[in-house]
């Protein structure tokens, strides 16, 4: 059964250790939102959301590869976003834009500087910069 739930900040080496385990670049700490999808007591998608200084950012999402395509990431992302009284942001790689968008995610058209300044540093990667709400 499919369980979907923001993660208690002492649990947060649970999420790292998931990370770990499918060598995920990303690690949580204590002062992000985590949030996992729990099937059978067992973490198979995770995902962080970093309260930066000014803005809410959502990154590392990760969905274990055998429970891809089955809607969890859809089903976990919107459980976040719905608990969210803020815009979040969010950079997507360019094959996932749709997907972002079809939860409501709309591309930046205006950075701010902090959003900027962390957007120099990833756009490297073929990514968009995408807002929700």
């Amino acid at each position: 059964m499919l369980v979907i739930k923001q993660l208690e900040s002492i649990k947060t080496p649970l999420v790292n250790k998931f990370y770990t385990l499918h060598h995920v670049r990303g690690r949580a700490n204590k002062q992000d939102q985590v949030w996992v999808a729990y099937d059978n007591n067992t973490i198979i998608a995770a995902c962080r959301l970093q309260n930066k200084p000014t803005f809410l950012f959502l990154s590392t999402v990760f969905v274990a590869p055998s429970y891809r395509l089955k809607g969890v990431a859809t089903q976990l992302l919107v459980a976040l976003l719905n608990a969210q009284t803020e815009p979040v942001y969010t950079f997507a790689y360019q094959r996932l834009t749709d997907f972002y968008q079809a939860l409501g995610f709309n591309q930046v058209l205006t950075y701010t500087p902090a959003l900027l300044t962390l957007f120099d540093a990833y756009k490297h990667r073929n990514i968009t910069a995408l807002k929700y709400q």
